[in-house]
Parts: C-alpha cells; sequence; structure tokens
C-alpha cells in the first residue's frame, strides 16, 4: 500500500508532467507534431525565475514573470527561424523537423547553461512553508500552489480550445491543415497563437515548480522526455489527455522507486514508454471517428 504521503507528491509531480505534456498538446494539434523543443524552454524559464530570484533578488513573483516570457520569447523564436521555414502542409516529412526540433533543444539547453550558470539554483517561492494535515499526508503551501496552478491552467485551456475562435480554428487546422488552408483559415497566426501557449505553459511548469528540487540545464531532455510519454499516455483526443497522461506517467515513476528504490525510475519510465507504444499507442484519450 502506498502511503498517503507518496500520493500527494505523484499528484503534484503529475501535475508538473501534465503542464509539459500540455504544452506539447497545443503545438501537436495546430502543427500535426511534436515539439522537442519544450523541455528548453522549460528550463530556461525555471533558471531565468531562480537566478532574477536567488542572485538578483528580486521578488518571486517577478522572476517567475521574467522565466515566463522568456520562455514564449523561445517558443515564438522557434516558430519563425526553425519551424516556418521547414513546415510544408501535407508533405508528410516529419523526421527534418523532429531533427531541427531536438537541435534546438541542446542549444537553448546550452545557452541556459552560459546565461544563469551551470550550477543548480533554487527556484523561487511564491508561498511560505505553511503546510496543512490531510490524514497521514502532509501538503506543503508550495504543493497546493502547484496543483491549483495546474488545475486552473487546464480549466482555462479547456475554455480557449472549445470556446475561443482561435481554439476552433486550432483544432481545425490541426485535424486537416490542407482543408484550412483552403478553407482560408489563418495557419499562420493559429499556429503562433499555439506556440506562443506553449511557452506559456512550459514556462509556468519550469519557473513554479523549480521550487521543489531546484533546477539545473540538464534537465531540459528530461524535461521533453517526460512531456511526450505523458502525451502519448494519456493521448491527444482530449484537453484532459495531458495531464492523465502526467498523473498516470507520475504514478508508475512513484511506485517503481518506493517498490524497488531510485534506480529503478528510468527502468520504470522505460517500460511505461514500450507497454504503451506497444498495446496502446493511441493513449488513453482516443478520438472518435463518425462512420
Amino acid at each position: 500500500m502506498i502511503p498517503l504521503q507518496v500520493i500527494v507528491s505523484i499528484i503534484e509531480t503529475g501535475c508538473f508532467f501534465g503542464l509539459l505534456a500540455a504544452a506539447m498538446f497545443v503545438v501537436r494539434e495546430s502543427s500535426g507534431f511534436f515539439n522537442f523543443a519544450i523541455g528548453g524552454y522549460a528550463v530556461f524559464a525555471g533558471l531565468a525565475s531562480a537566478y532574477f530570484t536567488s542572485v538578483r533578488g528580486l521578488p518571486a513573483a517577478a522572476g517567475i514573470v521574467i522565466g515566463v516570457i522568456g520562455a514564449v520569447a523561445l517558443a515564438l523564436l522557434t516558430e519563425v527561424l526553425v519551424v516556418r521555414p521547414m513546415w510544408k502542409p501535407g508533405a508528410n516529412e516529419e523526421l527534418p523537423m523532429v531533427i531541427a526540433l531536438v537541435a534546438t533543444l541542446f542549444a537553448l539547453e546550452q545557452i541556459s547553461g552560459v546565461l544563469f550558470g551551470r550550477a543548480a539554483l533554487p527556484g523561487p517561492q511564491l508561498v511560505g512553508d505553511g503546510a496543512v494535515r490531510v490524514g497521514s499526508a502532509t501538503v506543503t503551501a508550495q504543493a497546493a500552489l502547484e496543483i491549483g496552478l495546474t488545475a486552473l491552467a487546464f480549466g482555462l485551456l479547456l475554455l480557449f480550445i472549445y470556446r475561443t475562435r482561435m481554439g476552433r480554428g486550432l483544432r481545425a487546422i490541426g485535424e486537416n491543415t490542407p482543408a484550412a488552408i483552403v478553407l482560408g483559415l489563418p495557419v499562420r497566426a493559429v499556429r503562433l497563437a499555439s506556440f506562443t501557449l506553449a511557452g506559456v505553459l512550459a514556462g509556468l511548469a519550469g519557473s513554479v515548480f523549480a521550487a521543489r528540487s531546484g533546477i539545473i540545464f540538464e534537465s531540459a531532455m528530461d524535461y521533453t522526455l517526460f512531456a511526450f510519454l505523458a502525451l502519448v499516455i494519456g493521448g491527444t483526443a482530449s484537453v484532459w489527455g495531458p495531464l492523465a497522461g502526467g498523473l498516470i506517467l507520475a504514478t508508475i515513476q512513484s511506485a517503481a522507486i518506493f517498490y524497488f528504490g531510485a534506480a529503478a525510475l528510468h527502468y520504470a519510465t522505460l517500460a511505461a514508454a514500450v507497454l504503451f507504444f506497444a498495446f496502446r499507442p493511441q493513449g488513453i484519450f482516443m478520438k472518435r471517428v463518425r462512420v
């Protein structure tokens, strides 16, 4: 039986994975490919917020705002400088795009290390050290903030996708880009909006969740991997898919560590990837096609 305290940690970690996966999800929906640079945005935001609060002495809120703005700027630069010159609707040539985005990920990782240092930095603390008891578990104010922020982010994302013109356009373009172009939908504007939203989500994940255990530039690849696996597990048929996938991935990892030790983390992650790719490649949430 997993203790309640571990379950609280699973929810907190799952929220982090879910936000990263949501950032990948919005780009996937608008463009049809996985943005593997997501981890670079999150690490840059986390290091920027940590640097400006712990080194420069700015308030935590100001540091987080700077981090998120930096992540959005990097996301937009990725779209303009990397994606736009290579993107060809209906070409079905994803490999060059994947290679370019992975290269962008490693470039952002190194840039973050050069700008903010290669040592781990403590994340900004928006709230104090308060905590409440929930049964046998202790829920810190930071954990409550992270969980609440994730719930708010997914709620707003849901409203954006299903209640705004831009959100509906994003779904339509993702389902059939050539048809959307023929119909005159603003493909480029929607893709820019999706990259902006991805930068916000990744920036929030990287800067707010950095308070848990600090942040280091070498985490970018891990963040992208966790985002990708969470999205694969949850699927892309629902806005809630990334969050569901993040919680499931966090459960698998935490259970492996609890029962077999920290060394089992990578084996559990690999096992989750193999199982879902082999038996449920469409994810938990599947798109239903009417015939």
